[in-house]
């Protein structure tokens, strides 16, 4: 029923119900030399079919006989899986479970070599020893193994909403897989959980501490580093923090049963005093408040528990604080020192923009005082010439009545010339016009000067 559950969710291909072409790919494969298009095709649709469905469910081992029951359709068995998971190991896409069972700090790393090295020796070895004795069917089926791909993306998973969100905790295992749960990670099994936490361990993201209990290896406690460079090894502090842990979570179980455990006693005394049994309604009042002093006591213990985590915690903190101080310190003089951002250079640099201030200003002041240039006045006095010869006047200057305010001097030492206006009438009388050159309406316009 629970296979039939798994498969009703999860969607398989289009072809799936295409009883001819199913029976096709069910049959054992052909040796590929006589259709390579054909082996191709059918390798790769099992193969991504065991990725796809392994991916689903959270199948991070499985077996030969798994995935038979797995992909039964009626009373029909896949006969090509054994020749599938052959070519998903050649290909390294597969690996044996059993390879670091057996040694889980090195396996990992010595794979490439086993796989290359030691491990095609062995399985050449027992297929020589099948061939001649006779293959084992039904070991072979069970045998499990480890799919990498679906174990790498569990992994990158558990370290985005897990180990992101947990910086600085210590699990038990149990507490760990309900984790899972809660941030829907889908891990089909323990066995699954436990290699993705080998695989995590080996990329040195969480620390581990196993126990052997009934000759089988666990992972009893899993530590997830404050910092990417903090220890992985689980030490007394670790312990004693989690003990702490233990100790406020079942503090806290026993306050909520004590709390259910004083309003039972209530009622039991309300009922009491309905049926008019004020005797018993007495004794499970004292119950009552037997039970709740039980319960204070618990409260406070729990209190000096929290203040205790909460003080562990603040020191952590307060070190990480102080560690960033350092860095934040070094960092800055590394930069003064690089920038030459000294005192003394600095104190330098500044009196000389000081200095090349004051000679800019000075060169301003002695700019805005220099004397004008006296060919503008010369030129002017040329152009006047220029005009009375225009006019018919001879070179001769006009004689100009002395006066003692007749030269005045400006802002920029130029002489300028003061005329009265009986001045300026004489030397209009003075001026000759030719014939013509004269409108009526300037002979007009001039009348009334002359009357006046």
């Amino acid at each position: 029923m629970a296979r039939d559950a798994e498969k009703s969710e999860f969607k398989f291909p289009a072809c799936w119900e295409d009883s001819k072409a199913m029976q096709i790919r069910f049959a054992t494969f052909r040796p590929r030399n006589l259709s390579i298009e054909d082996y191709d095709t059918k390798m790769k649709f099992w193969k991504d079919l065991v990725t796809q469905y392994n991916k689903f469910w959270g199948r991070v081992t499985f077996s030969l006989r798994d995935l038979q029951l797995n992909f039964m359709r009626g009373d029909q068995l896949p006969a090509c899986l054994d020749t599938v998971i052959s070519e998903m190991h050649r290909q390294k896409q597969i690996r044996p479970r059993t390879e670091y069972d057996q040694d889980p700090a090195n396996t990992w790393s010595g794979w490439l070599v086993n796989s290359l090295v030691k491990r095609p020796l062995s399985w050449s070895w027992l297929k020589l020893k099948h061939s001649v004795v006779g293959e084992d069917v039904e070991a072979t089926t069970l045998v499990e193994w480890i799919h990498l791909e679906v174990l790498n993306e569990i992994c990158d998973l558990m370290v985005k909403k897990l180990l992101s969100e947990n910086r600085g905790k210590l699990f038990h295992f149990d507490a760990f897989k309900s984790l899972c749960d809660v941030n829907h990670i889908r891990v089909h099994t323990e066995k699954d959980i436990f290699a993705c936490l080998i695989t995590l361990h080996v990329r040195q993201l969480v620390g581990l501490e196993f126990k052997t209990e009934k000759q089988v290896r666990s992972i009893h406690l899993i530590k997830i580093p404050l910092k990417e460079t903090d220890d992985l090894t689980i030490n007394e502090t670790d312990h004693a923090v989690h003990n702490l842990q233990i100790t406020q979570a079942d503090l806290l179980r026993q306050l909520e049963n004590l709390e259910e455990e004083i309003k039972a006693n209530d009622e039991k005394a309300r009922q009491y005093i309905k049926e008019n049994k004020r005797q018993m309604a007495k004794t499970y009042l004292r119950k009552r408040h037997l039970v709740e002093k039980n319960h204070e006591r618990r409260s406070i213990a729990l209190h000096n528990i929290e203040s205790l985590l909460s003080s562990v915690d603040e020191a952590q903190n307060s070190g990480v604080v102080l560690d960033a101080y350092k860095i934040g310190s070094n960092t800055l003089q590394k930069v003064l020192s690089d920038s030459g951002l000294k005192y003394d250079s600095v104190d330098e640099v500044l009196a000389d923009v000081r200095e090349t201030l004051e000679q800019h200003r000075e060169v301003q002041d002695v700019l805005s005082n220099s004397v004008v240039d006296t060919t503008a006045s010369q030129d002017d006095d040329q152009l006047e010439n220029e005009l009375r010869a225009l006019c018919g006047e001879t070179q001769t200057q006009v004689p100009v009545p002395q006066r003692s305010n007749a030269a005045v001097r400006n802002n920029n030492e130029r002489v300028d010339v003061v005329i009265s206006d009986q001045e300026l009438m004489e030397m209009l009388s003075n001026l000759e016009v030719e014939d013509g050159s004269v409108s009526l309406s300037s002979t007009r316009t001039l009348k009334p000067l002359q009357e006046s």
